[in-house]
C-alpha cells in the first residue's frame, strides 16, 4: 500500500465534511475519489497531506506525494521557464528534463509568463511540474477541470503512464468518461461518507436496474419514478433471487443513482446488498 485511510473525520462544528471514511491505495494504481460538489473530496485529500487537522481516523503514507490542486495558481509574473527553474531549485528529486519534455508536449512558450497563459495552459504547467517529481503517490484534484477535449486527453495519457514508472495516482473528477478511461479503482462520495467503492469493472457487472409498482419496498437505491413506477438500482443477485426482469445501465446512471439514492435514504446504503 501506498496510502492507507482508516476511518477518517473531519468536522467544521455541525458539519460532517468527511464522516469515518476507509480506502486504500495500491502501487501502480490509479484510484478515483468522485462525487458531487461538497461530498468531502477536498477536504480528504487535505487531510491526508495534513493541511487540515483530522479529528479522529488513521492515515499511513508510505513513500513521497506529488500534489497538484483544485486551485491551479502560480506565480503571475513568472516565465514558464522561471517557474521550471524556480521549482527544480525547491524541489528535492525534481527531474527538469522530464518537465521541459512535456512542457514542450504540451506546446507552451517557455518565454510566455504565467499571466498570460490560458487556463488549460496554466493546468498544462502546473502538470508538468508535479508529473516531474519522483513521487510515489500522485494526488491530482480535478486535473482536467474545464479543459477542452484535446489538452484533457494529452493529461489523461500523462495520468495513464504513472503506474508505467511504478507511481500511483489519486485524483478527483467530475467528468466520469474520463473516470472510466484511467480509474482501476473508483469511491463514490456523497456528504462525507463512501456509499460505494471497489474495482470499477467490478461496480459496473454488479449492478442493474428494475422497475416495480410504486411504492413497492426494494433493497437498493431509488433511481427515477413516474406516475406508476419506480425505477432502483439493484444488485444483479439480488434481481436475480427476487426474479426481476433487470436492465444494465451505465456508469453514469449508476453514479447518478448512488447520489440521488443516498439522498433519499437519508445518505444510508441501508439494505443494499
Amino acid at each position: 500500500m501506498v496510502l492507507e485511510v482508516r476511518g477518517l473525520k473531519k468536522y467544521y462544528k455541525e458539519i460532517r465534511a468527511v464522516d469515518s471514511i476507509s480506502f486504500s491505495i495500491e502501487k501502480s494504481e490509479i484510484f478515483a475519489l468522485l462525487g458531487p460538489n461538497g461530498a468531502g473530496k477536498t477536504t480528504t485529500i487535505k487531510c491526508i497531506l495534513g493541511l487540515r487537522f483530522k479529528d479522529s481516523g488513521e492515515i499511513i503514507k508510505n513513500g513521497k506525494i506529488a500534489y497538484l490542486p483544485e486551485g491551479k495558481e502560480l506565480y503571475q509574473s513568472y516565465t514558464v521557464k522561471k517557474m521550471v527553474e524556480f521549482t527544480a531549485d525547491l524541489t528535492e528529486d525534481f527531474d527538469k528534463s522530464k518537465c521541459y519534455g512535456l512542457i514542450e508536449k504540451f506546446d507552451l512558450p517557455l518565454s510566455e509568463k504565467v499571466s498570460e497563459l490560458s487556463n488549460g495552459q496554466t493546468t498544462q504547467l502546473y502538470l508538468a511540474l508535479v508529473l516531474s517529481q519522483k513521487a510515489d503517490l500522485y494526488i491530482l484534484d480535478e486535473p482536467t477541470w474545464g479543459l477542452d477535449p484535446i489538452v484533457r486527453n494529452q493529461i489523461l495519457d500523462a495520468i495513464r503512464n504513472i503506474p508505467m514508472d511504478g507511481g500511483s495516482v489519486l485524483y478527483t473528477s467530475h467528468i466520469l468518461s474520463e473516470v472510466e478511461k484511467v480509474a482501476d479503482k473508483v469511491a463514490i462520495m456523497n456528504k462525507g461518507k463512501i456509499i460505494e467503492i471497489g474495482y470499477l469493472d467490478d461496480i459496473k457487472e454488479k449492478y442493474c436496474a428494475i422497475k416495480v409498482e410504486k411504492g413497492k419496498k426494494v433493497e437498493g437505491y431509488k433511481y427515477k419514478s413516474t406516475k406508476s413506477e419506480d425505477i432502483y438500482i439493484v444488485t444483479k443477485d439480488y434481481a436475480k433471487e427476487n426474479k426481476f426482469e433487470y436492465e444494465l445501465v451505465t456508469f453514469d446512471v449508476l453514479f447518478e443513482a448512488f447520489i440521488v439514492g443516498s439522498n433519499t435514504n437519508g445518505n444510508n446504503r441501508g439494505d443494499i446488498r
